[in-house]
């Protein structure tokens, strides 16, 4: 696994939730009223965007092992290798809950912390000041996107109370919902993650990536 190719991986995944996306923006028209079959379409984008980002990780940490393995060295020197990174590699096989902390544990075992690098700024809209993300606001957002992901695939009948949604975040719904707002969030918050971690990683191992999505 090299790292560009850990980049493409995720971009080819998160196709899926673009195609979603624009399924859903075609089909719902410009009426007003809840549409209850959409909501289905947003909460599919989910579940493959929070798989996606899991992949990555998977990935970048992989891509991140290879690149280091010895150049130009002997067969036994390459064999002691593997073996100092045996568990790593197991660890990355059975990788399965990709919160904050889980990541930054799988990625510290490949001698990368992706912590310090989770921080970004961007626009409030309407002249108002850029909000700046710490990377402990990045931290709870992830894991609330999980959170709603878990709700999503055990078919729970209600939704964390998490700022993560808009209903919540803006509407202060005790009963929220997924809205294509959401999905298109959840979306861009898991691009600019990958980017901010792969862009890392890239400086980390002293090469460069392409990393076309995300801000």
């Amino acid at each position: 696994m090299d790292l560009q190719t850990a980049v493409d991986n995720y971009g080819r995944a998160m196709t899926h939730c673009d195609n979603i996306i624009a399924i859903h923006r075609g089909h719902g028209g410009g009426g007003p009223g809840r549409r209850i079959r959409e909501v289905s379409l947003d909460r599919a984008v989910i579940v493959l965007a929070v798989a996606a980002w899991q992949a990555a990780v998977q990935d970048l940490t992989a891509a991140i092992l290879d690149e280091c393995q010895p150049k130009n060295a002997t067969q036994a020197d390459i064999a002691r290798y593997k073996v100092t990174v045996g568990a790593v590699r197991n660890a990355i096989e059975k990788f399965a809950t990709p919160n904050g902390d889980n990541v930054r544990n799988l990625m510290v075992g490949a001698g990368f912390d992706p912590w310090p690098h989770w921080t970004y700024s961007i626009s409030a809209g309407r002249g108002r000041p850029h909000t700046n993300w710490t990377r402990h606001m990045v931290n709870m957002r992830l894991n609330e996107w999980l959170k709603v992901r878990h709700h999503i695939a055990h078919g729970h009948e209600t939704l964390p109370e998490v700022q993560a949604l808009e209903a919540v975040r803006l509407d202060k719904i005790s009963n929220p919902s997924v809205r294509l707002a959401d999905a298109e969030q959840c979306v861009s918050f898991m691009d600019r993650l990958v980017k901010l971690t792969a862009q890392a990683v890239a400086d980390h191992l002293g090469t460069t990536v392409v990393t076309p999505r995300g801000a």
